[in-house]
């Protein structure tokens, strides 16, 4: 009995080594065939750093400090006051010009121009026109009895109309008119006193540019997943070499594994050549490095498990390619980029958040500026998602026909 325990040991021990002997040279010839085709071998890994280095030079290189919002303020204000008693017209302190000076003394703002509606009855079609022509971001009107309204005690109005055109920008705008209300308000010691004192948690430190900080987690995310993407998609798509290879003692099991293992290997170069880039171009990490290169390596490894789902289950190269960017417009579509998912229906959120790419920003931007760790319910949610699509490759693969 014992010499039948060892003797199975030992077939299993042989047919392992063999079994790794197999997968070893397969993943010399897929490493080969890789250095043949300098394309992917430039795509894999010359490119994604050189595209880092080219948004770091952008966003770096663009002056960091306060961009004033270039304005035009309307006054329809008049300094008359009647008495309702007696109907007497009498002067009364006009706030129009205070107010013109906190937009002047505001740092957000630059005034471009003041008109007086009272003598140019023109004044907003003159304003609506340099908005028209980008000459101006917001339009910034001040009421009839807006004077009248804060010396009786009563809330001053004051009407912003801001150019919607880009979406992206219209809260900065209306953040730099509070600002000159801000200042209007401190100046003339009006009720109530508004006093902003911040602290900025989670804010990048000084010598960092934000904007470069700001917008790279995204970009990471982007290009590991979607290089990793390219990359594998026609690794195992129905061509002579696949067919070939059935000839050989190598198993159907073997020859995935090797190319698996064969692009982990350039996706851990990729992965090492990237946060080398980032940092070059003065990434500030508030987390640790292993915590973002497991990051971006799960990310990558998810793009690699869907381009190789692709690749076994598509028959011709033009299909693979043709399901490959249908694919990917739908994670790019549902990842948050364009529209915020919890802005989406519940189905569409659902399907947003089983898709890789809702979870790449989130978890690296967690890690780069607050030091979250990597193990949270993105890191995990790749993982699940990897495994899933791995196993699903294999059973295909493996009951798919070629013909030899």
């Amino acid at each position: 009995m014992r010499k039948n325990v060892r003797s199975d040991k030992k077939i299993n021990m042989v047919k392992f080594q063999r079994s790794l002997f197999r997968i070893i040279r397969q993943m010399k010839k897929e490493f080969l065939l890789l250095l043949t085709d300098k394309f992917n071998m430039l795509l894999a890994i010359v490119v994604p750093p050189l595209v880092i280095f080219l948004f770091g030079f952008m966003m770096n290189s663009i002056p960091e400090g306060i961009h004033p919002v270039d304005c035009v303020v309307i006054s329809y204000d008049s300094n008359v006051y009647i008495d309702e008693g007696t109907f007497n017209e009498s002067l009364r302190d006009d706030f129009t010009l205070p107010y013109v000076n906190a937009a002047n003394k505001s740092e957000y703002l630059n005034l471009i121009h003041f008109y007086n509606a009272t003598e140019e009855i023109y004044a907003m079609e003159s304003a609506r026109m340099m908005l028209l022509a980008s000459d101006i971001k917001v339009i910034i009107s001040l009421p009839v009895g807006f004077s009248e309204f804060i010396t009786l005690g009563l809330p001053g109005l004051i009407d912003c109309i801001p150019d919607a055109s880009d979406i992206k920008t219209i809260q900065d705008n209306l953040n730099a008119v509070f600002d000159s209300v801000k200042t209007f308000v401190n100046d003339n010691n009006l009720t109530p006193q508004f006093q902003l004192t911040g602290y900025e948690e989670f804010t990048i430190p000084e010598g960092y540019s934000f904007r470069f900080n700001y917008n790279i987690t995204l970009t990471l995310s982007f290009i590991v997943f979607g290089v990793s993407m390219v990359l594998t998609i026609l690794v195992v798509v129905q061509e002579k070499p696949v067919a070939r290879l059935l000839l050989t003692p190598a198993k159907r099991s073997e020859i995935l594994i090797s190319k698996y293992l064969t692009y982990t290997l350039i996706l851990i170069i990729q992965v090492i050549l990237l946060i080398i880039s980032t940092l070059v171009c003065r990434l500030y990490l508030a987390g640790s490095i292993l915590d973002l290169f497991i990051a971006l390596f799960t990310i990558g490894f998810t793009g690699l498990s869907m381009g190789i789902f692709i690749s076994t289950q598509s028959k011709t190269k033009t299909e693979a390619n043709q399901l490959f960017f249908a694919v990917f417009i739908v994670i790019l579509l549902l990842s948050g980029i364009f529209i915020p998912i919890d802005a989406m229906p519940i189905y569409l959120q659902v399907i947003a958040y089983i898709l890789p790419l809702s979870h790449g920003d989130p978890m690296i931007r967690g890690i780069v500026t607050k030091g979250k760790s990597v193990f949270g319910f993105d890191f995990f949610a790749l993982l699940i998602l990897s495994i899933i699509l791995v196993l699903i490759s294999f059973i295909i693969f493996k009951r798919r026909k070629y013909e030899v």
